[in-house]
């Protein structure tokens, strides 16, 4: 009997190339539909039906990381800070850091007042892709350490920067269709 060898190249490619091919014969569940509608949903700003379809999938999985991220953006954007808050909290714990977590983790707890917990998590927030948002959050830094940071301009200052963030990415996303 001959022995094959494998480098481990082959051994992961092919691993990985096997997965590829079968990964038109998983079967689209319930679930995956629900994740896919709260998308919609999430992309045309309906954030209360968003957030009942990813309560369904969080539910049924609970280690769902994405659409535990998008059900904490949801109840942040429905103003349930105290929810949302304990969502990323539950995927930090899970290992997730991501500018997304840092910004709303940040928010939230600008919103609760504890301004030294906001600016800790605000400043894992980097992303040179997103140059207003980077700057209204390297501003409120420098007025947190110069003992100047208000939570009322921390938190409209930001909100205001990802809004302009937004228009700015949409604008450019048009112009180069």
């Amino acid at each position: 009997m001959k022995k094959t060898r494998f480098s481990r190249r082959d051994f992961l490619f092919g691993f990985r190339r096997r997965m590829l091919n079968n990964i038109d014969n998983i079967p689209t569940s319930l679930m995956m539909k629900e994740a896919k509608e709260a998308d919609e949903f999430l992309r045309q700003g309906d954030f209360s039906q968003a957030k009942k379809l990813l309560e369904k999938v969080v539910k049924k999985r609970k280690d769902n990381m994405v659409a535990r991220q998008k059900l904490a953006y949801c109840y942040y954007r429905l103003n349930e800070i105290k929810r949302a808050k304990e969502e990323f909290l539950k995927l930090k714990k899970m290992g997730v850091t991501s500018n997304l977590l840092c910004l709303y983790l940040g928010l939230c707890y600008a919103h609760e007042g504890d301004l030294s917990q906001a600016i800790s998590h605000l400043k894992g927030f980097f992303d040179i892709s997103k140059p207003i948002i980077q700057r209204a959050i390297n501003l409120q830094i420098a007025l947190f350490d110069s003992k100047m940071a208000d939570k009322e301009d921390l938190i409209s200052s930001i909100e205001q920067a990802i809004a302009e963030q937004q228009r700015m990415d949409c604008h450019m996303r048009q112009s180069k269709t």
